[in-house]
């Protein structure tokens, strides 16, 4: 019956073997599983586009010059008068008559103001530029993560920023390692 015994020793040996490489094999890169490797990454950037006033809007003034036409009126110069006149006739005899002598015209031009002068605004509107600039999309983040692999992930729980995806306020982890982030910012810790 001794056989079985031993048997049993040694399945218990090779169990508790096991059991204590378990931490050492669990956190990858032989460390256990309160090892931590820091992690950054840089800041993600951006173009934002953006309408940007060039120019103003203004307002010109334009004169627009007087309009003047010609017009053309008949003007009495001499008026129509009677006029006594003595003249010879066929027999030598001096005769008088009172003669009408009718009235004379001249045509006078002129110019008149058809239209005076106007200001006319005139409303130039703004003009726009297109402008591009660069904006900051995701700042530069650094935090601690389990050595054993997994990516940098915020709050993703394994494989993440520790204590990110936990959502306890100062949960402290990996006790006795000095380890503790409070608030389970991705700043805490750096």
């Amino acid at each position: 019956m001794t056989a079985p015994v031993t048997r049993a020793i040694a399945a218990t040996a090779l169990v508790a073997s096991l059991l204590s490489a378990a931490p050492a094999l669990a956190g990858g890169y032989g460390c256990t599983t309160d090892c931590y490797r820091h992690v950054s990454t840089p800041p993600v950037y951006g173009t934002v586009s953006e309408q940007v006033m060039v120019r103003p809007p203004r307002t010109v003034t334009h004169v627009v010059p007087p309009v003047y036409d010609t017009v053309s009126e008949q003007v009495l110069v001499e008026p129509a008068r009677r006029v006594w006149q003595t003249s010879i006739d066929a027999y030598g005899q001096t005769v008088g008559c009172w003669v009408t002598i009718p009235a004379r015209y001249a045509t006078q031009t002129r110019r008149v103001l058809v239209r005076p002068a106007q200001v006319v605004p005139q409303v130039i509107p703004p003009a726009y530029a297109s402008y591009q600039r660069r904006v900051l999309v995701e700042p530069a983040r650094s935090g601690w993560v389990p050595a054993h692999g997994g990516g940098y992930a915020a709050g993703s729980g394994p494989g993440g920023i520790i204590g990110a995806g936990l959502g306890l306020a100062g949960a402290g982890i990996g006790i006795g390692t000095g380890l503790v982030f409070g608030g389970g910012s991705i700043y805490d810790g750096y």
